[in-house]
């Protein structure tokens, strides 16, 4: 009988050993990025969820954002136009009349989502992992990665100040707003 329990007791060491972890989705979502759809392996060393932002703080952030864009484009135009730079006047009147195209179409795409401004829009986490093609190995370490939660990578990058100058995109729509209208900060 002890025989038998001892065997029991190692073939259940065992199998614990050989199952498999199951996928964790951020990291094959990571694994599919990283890898672009090259043969080969990424393998994630550390993974930590840091942050999470709502759509209603994404708004508010893009809007201050496009808010300072117009003051400083208006601060252009004035200084141009009163040295009698018409071009350069011109040039920023025409700025600031995009921005604030992108002001309007923000409160719009802010009206649309009227009830889910207190759902999430992204995640930030912090990673560390290495990755292998067979053109090349890359050590990833304390990289900032910021996803939504149906796993779309937003932006990566090994400076966390960076990490959201691309939040917005995040917004159901925002890309297609912005149009040909170079991405804000």
């Amino acid at each position: 009988m002890k025989n038998t329990a001892r065997l029991l007791l190692l073939l259940g060491i065992l199998a614990a050993g050989c199952a498999k972890k199951a996928p964790d989705p951020v990291e094959e979502a990571l694994s599919a990025y990283i890898l672009r759809g090259q043969q080969g392996t990424f393998l994630v060393y550390t993974l930590e969820k840091i942050d999470s932002t709502t759509f209603r703080t994404e708004f508010e952030h893009r809007q201050n954002v496009f808010e300072r864009k117009l003051q400083e484009e208006t601060k252009l135009f004035e200084n141009y136009y009163f040295q009698n730079k018409k071009k350069n006047a011109d040039r920023h009147w025409e700025a600031m009349e995009r921005t604030r195209e992108a002001i309007k179409g923000l409160d719009s795409l802010r009206s649309a989502l009227a009830g889910r401004m207190d759902e999430i829009a992204y995640y930030d986490y912090v990673f560390s992992g290495r990755a292998e093609t067979a053109d090349a190995a890359t050590e990833f370490k304390d990289t900032y990665v910021c996803m939504t939660p149906e796993l779309e990578i937003i932006a990566m990058t090994t400076e966390r100040r960076d990490l959201h100058k691309a939040g917005g995109r995040a917004i159901p729509g925002y890309r297609q707003m912005l149009g040909d209208t170079p991405e804000e900060e």
